[in-house]
């Protein structure tokens, strides 16, 4: 499939972006970082934004209409799998899609940080490891 490169290049690309975040939070500065942070949370939200819109468009549709059980199966089961997930992250976004809402309490967004980010890069492995190589036959 010719898209699953470029799905490959987007979870290079949220995966970057996580890990800048995650590098801010352990300087442990939040009054400095906060603002940088605030931006990559929704400069995250836009590429997964995205990745999720090229899936669920192309990605999902042709896999769940193949005639090979395995790949109708596994592509079914992460597609419903998506929903709890993008729903998770999505209100990580508003939660923390500003400075003062990271600030008023970084601890606990330090904590959801780790529970989403651990989420999502748990899903681009699964993806990566199992629904892609199944895709590409």
């Amino acid at each position: 499939m010719r898209n699953l490169d470029l799905l490959r290049r987007q979870h290079d690309e949220i995966l970057a972006i996580i890990g800048d975040i995650e590098g801010l939070i352990r300087k442990n500065d939040p009054a400095k970082t906060a603002p940088e942070m605030a931006l990559a949370v929704n400069t995250l939200s836009g590429k997964l934004k995205m990745h999720l819109l090229s899936e669920d468009q192309h990605l999902y549709p042709a896999l769940m209409d193949s005639s090979d059980p395995a790949l109708k199966s596994t592509a079914s089961d992460f597609y419903a799998e998506m929903g709890h997930l993008a729903e998770t992250f999505a209100k990580f976004v508003q939660d923390y899609n500003v400075p003062a809402k990271i600030l008023r309490d970084t601890g606990k967004f330090a904590a959801d940080s780790k529970k989403v980010f651990d989420a999502v890069k748990n899903r681009i492995s699964r993806e990566s490891s199992r629904l892609y190589p199944l895709a590409e036959g």
